[in-house]
């Protein structure tokens, strides 16, 4: 019998992204996850990592998986200053179910001239001065005038992932 892996936290559905136990944790959760879909996963995908109006944006791209948009601010990170300290950063992506259940999981570190490219944008972020809610809104404003996908213009680093 398998072992079902459940996702620890209980989040909502739609995608989700934080800094946690020193990588990035890119987050999917859907009613269900065929093996179709997991298949075609499993044979690759992209992550770009885009910047734009001082807005760090992941951009994930596989399989039959719409191109799903994850927002970073590094000020609202728990974990910033050990982010911000990293030489080589890791990205992991899971694919959740209703039952909380991970269907997939894929892990990929980074190499030194990605995660350097990417450490330069959010040392940069961390010094941005943001009014109350004024990242919250230009985040909207971005979803409201770009697809996911229409955001790679703004890649700073892409990678098969």
């Amino acid at each position: 019998m398998k072992t079902v892996e459940k996702f620890p936290y209980d989040v909502d559905f739609g995608a989700i992204m934080d800094y946690v136990d020193d990588r990035f944790m890119l987050v999917i959760k859907d009613e269900s996850w065929s093996d179709e879909e997991i298949a075609l996963l499993q044979e690759g995908a992209k992550l770009h990592f885009c910047y734009t109006m001082d807005i760090a944006i992941f951009i994930f791209e596989g399989g039959d998986i719409d191109s799903s948009d994850f927002y970073f601010n590094v000020q609202d990170c728990d974990a910033k200053d050990s982010l911000l300290n990293q030489e080589i950063l890791d990205v992991e992506l899971l694919l959740v179910n209703a039952a909380n259940e991970v269907c997939f999981k894929k892990r990929k570190t980074l190499t030194k001239e990605q995660s350097e490219k990417i450490l330069d944008r959010l040392h940069h972020q961390n010094t941005v001065t943001f009014m109350p809610d004024e990242f919250d809104v230009n985040v909207q404003g971005l979803q409201d005038a770009y697809e996911p996908f229409e955001l790679e213009k703004y890649a700073v680093v892409s990678m098969t992932f």
